[in-house]
């Protein structure tokens, strides 16, 4: 048992050394930026670029992480 949380505790240190080293600043995407046009399937599985489901004000895409990542 003592091995596991040891493990767990090393894990855990290096976890958070990484996020500690990343400039969130620089990844990905950022609030305002232009995305380029692309297509994707829907969930109907006709293709859809982001240019032919823009309104008269524009898009705005919603990145949301799964839990079942």
């Amino acid at each position: 048992m003592f091995r596991a949380l040891a493990r767990i505790a090393v894990v855990a240190a290096f976890a958070a050394s990484l996020h500690a080293q990343t400039d969130l600043a620089r990844l990905g995407p950022q609030v305002g930026d232009r995305a380029i046009d692309f297509s994707l399937p829907d969930q109907l599985g006709r293709t859809r670029s982001l240019r032919s489901i823009a309104g008269p004000k524009g898009t705005m895409l919603v990145f949301f992480r799964s839990a079942d990542w």
